[in-house]
């Protein structure tokens, strides 16, 4: 810089100004007098240390808000830790509950249903070490509990589906299953070998198998589905008269021989109680009277193995059935 020019700056710098300060107030005004160069170097000094306080500020603040978030993240990790620990406790009674379901049920109990895993005490203390900050988080281990959580669910999702399954298909099996009488009245003929109703004098078979029990009441005596079922035929069939096949699933159909009048047809669901026809005596029978059927598989079985006897109802002897009304010959 040539002489002159610095020697101008120099006399700039080397000017005196003066501060007055008059405040609104009953103190006096207060005056003071500094080169240019002293205030320059006053507000670069000022904003040098402005500038420092700043960057020391920034990085304690980052500092807070980091440690803020630990703290934060420690109180969640912590809700994190109670609640895979009730996850797990919720998922051993399931377990426990499972058991004794399929227990209850008769059904086989898996070997994984006799309890479930969870933390080991090494587990729990390891969490609370992690929780306090003694030793570094393991992500490792939070995926492989919360892994574990969702399997064991899943088991038990697919072991209640399975009850459930079972529960319903016991269900529709007793719905399938004939249990009530299936009109009210006396027992004329009992299921198995006895005398010919309808022999004659000529005729050499003097006794036959029943295949059913007959049931004899007035005419027009209610006839109840006595379990639920799809109508395979309804209409006449030769010594059963006005007859109703029904199947009953599982291998289960039961027969209602020499109805009056049908109050169903070929094709129609019923449910157990429902009033399917009317009692009465058509076909190759003797007097009103219903002809009742179970089969299994196709085979006879006998009906009261299915029915409790009333009190009220009284069986008579193969003699005495040959000679009371309703007895007959399907």
């Amino acid at each position: 810089m040539p002489e002159p020019l610095r020697k101008k700056w120099r006399e700039r710098l080397n000017r005196k100004i003066a501060i007055v300060i008059v405040p609104h107030s009953q103190w006096k005004p207060w005056r003071a007098e500094c080169t240019v160069a002293f205030l320059v170097f006053g507000v670069l000094l000022w904003s040098g240390i402005t500038i420092w306080a700043g960057f020391v500020c920034g990085r304690n603040t980052d500092y807070w808000i980091t440690k803020a978030d630990n703290q934060v993240m420690t109180v969640q990790l912590a809700r994190i830790s109670d609640e895979m620990n009730k996850s797990w406790s919720v998922l051993a009674e399931a377990s426990a509950t499972d058991a004794r379901m399929r227990s209850f049920l008769g059904m086989t109990v898996r070997n994984d249903d006799a309890g479930v895993g969870g933390p080991t005490a090494a587990d729990a203390t390891r969490i609370q070490r992690m929780l306090l900050g003694q030793s570094p988080m393991n992500q490792v281990s939070w995926h492989k509990q919360i892994e574990a959580i969702r399997e064991e669910s899943y088991k038990r999702l697919a072991s209640f589906q399975e009850i459930a399954w079972a529960i319903s298909n016991r269900r529709n099996l007793y719905q399938a299953t004939p249990d009530m009488w299936p009109t009210e009245g006396h027992i004329t003929s009992p299921f198995g070998y006895r005398v010919n109703p309808m022999r004659n004098g000529n005729d050499v078979n003097l006794t036959e198998f029943h295949p059913g029990v007959d049931i004899a009441n007035q005419p027009n005596t209610p006839i109840y589905a006595t379990a639920d079922g799809t109508v395979r035929y309804a209409g006449w069939s030769h010594g059963y008269g006005e007859m109703i096949l029904i199947d009953n699933g599982y291998g289960i159909s039961t027969v209602y021989g020499h109805n009056a009048k049908l109050l169903i047809k070929t094709g129609d669901h019923v449910w157990r109680g429902q009033v399917i026809s009317f009692m009465g005596t058509t076909g190759r029978s003797t007097g009103p009277h219903l002809h009742y059927e179970i089969r299994i598989n196709g085979v006879p079985v006998n009906p009261m193995k299915f029915l409790k006897v009333r009190p009220q109802e009284t069986a008579m002897s193969p003699l005495e059935d040959a000679a009371g009304p309703g007895a007959e010959e399907p």
